[in-house]
């Protein structure tokens, strides 16, 4: 049986699943935030389903809010980030018809239960249908009253400030979008140690974020040609204010942005799968690495100092080296050899 911090997707499901025959599911379904099994649950069982994912989940398509459509009712499984909570909420219940149900599903540790008041703030009376495993199922009803309703991406832009290559400038983000507009401390190591970067070059920023590492690199070298790649299409919505000129792909690992080779790929990896550690994308990312950098090129990564970076590099490069450190966070380089 999946538990909540190891399998977090999976204990979701178990929980879902034993709870769908008290939901009464009829009409046109949104199931929103879905990496695992509901959405093929449902079809199976008749019901006309959407599926909107923010993030690139499985064989999912992300984007950055729900197509225009019209549901009875939406399946959100819970996101990680409290204000990205509310957000997706407002998201599924702008596309709900009057009185429609929003489902919310997820775990205790999650915040599952601080959800529910943000939902009873939101449309009233909340309704909690199972409480299983360490996690919940809450109900509402789409409001009568919807001035309160955030129901557009732009309704929850932010802009903010940051310095970039020495230069404060505006910044755009979102709510649940990495570091939220700030510079993190991993970030700001990676970017004070950036390797030189060859002018008319192509970089590649993975796990972009709203592109703080991208700008910066395109700070240091003006002509490079920038591309920014990460799972989460809100925060590609933010790159591509925040980086003029660069190109955007939704994706997971380095194919996702085409066919290109790189004289660098700069990265401070994701490392989470909503509350629980995952390192496959960062164990992918390393071994795709090499035939995907020009020759000398350069693979700069920042992570935290218990991950075992250093084996990962050695299996795929000759030579991989720490270049600097905090005492959380270490930047390591590896170079493609001749």
């Amino acid at each position: 049986m999946s538990n909540w911090r190891n399998d977090p997707e999976g204990a979701a499901d178990q929980l879902i699943r034993r709870s769908l025959d008290d939901m009464e599911v009829r009409g046109r379904a949104l199931l929103a935030y879905q990496a695992g099994d509901l959405p093929a649950l449902l079809a199976q069982r008749g019901i006309d389903v959407a599926v909107w994912n923010r993030r690139v989940a499985r064989a999912h398509q992300a984007s950055a809010w729900p197509a225009a459509t019209t549901c009875d009712i939406a399946l959100l499984r819970l996101p990680k980030a409290k204000d990205e909570q509310e957000m997706a909420a407002h998201a599924c219940l702008s596309v709900l018809v009057e009185g429609g149900r929003l489902i919310v599903y997820g775990g205790n540790d999650e915040g599952i239960r601080s959800a529910a008041r943000m939902l009873e703030e939101l449309c009233g009376s909340v309704d909690t249908l199972a409480t299983r495993g360490h996690g919940r199922v809450l109900a509402v009803r789409r409001p009568n009253d919807t001035s309160a309703l955030r129901a557009a991406l732009s309704k929850w832009r932010r802009v903010t400030r940051a310095m970039i290559g020495g230069t404060s400038r505006h910044w755009v983000s979102y709510p649940g979008v990495f570091a939220d507009g700030r510079i993190d401390e991993g970030t700001a190591l990676l970017l004070a140690n950036l390797p030189p970067l060859p002018s008319g070059g192509r970089v590649l920023d993975y796990g972009c974020g709203s592109g703080i590492i991208g700008a910066a690199a395109q700070a240091q070298q003006p002509d490079l040609t920038l591309d920014l790649i990460d799972t989460d299409a809100v925060a590609l919505e933010a790159a591509r204010e925040n980086v003029l000129g660069a190109r955007i792909f939704a994706g997971t690992r380095l194919g996702d942005a085409g066919e290109a080779t790189y004289a660098a790929i700069l990265s401070n990896p994701p490392l989470h799968e909503g509350i629980a550690e995952d390192h496959a994308h960062l164990a992918r990312l390393v071994a795709d690495a090499p035939s995907r950098l020009t020759h000398g090129g350069t693979l700069q990564m920042v992570v935290q100092r218990r991950v075992p970076l250093e084996r990962m590099l050695a299996q795929h490069f000759a030579g991989a080296a720490s270049i600097a450190e905090t005492g959380r966070y270490r930047v390591w380089r590896a170079v493609r050899g001749t």
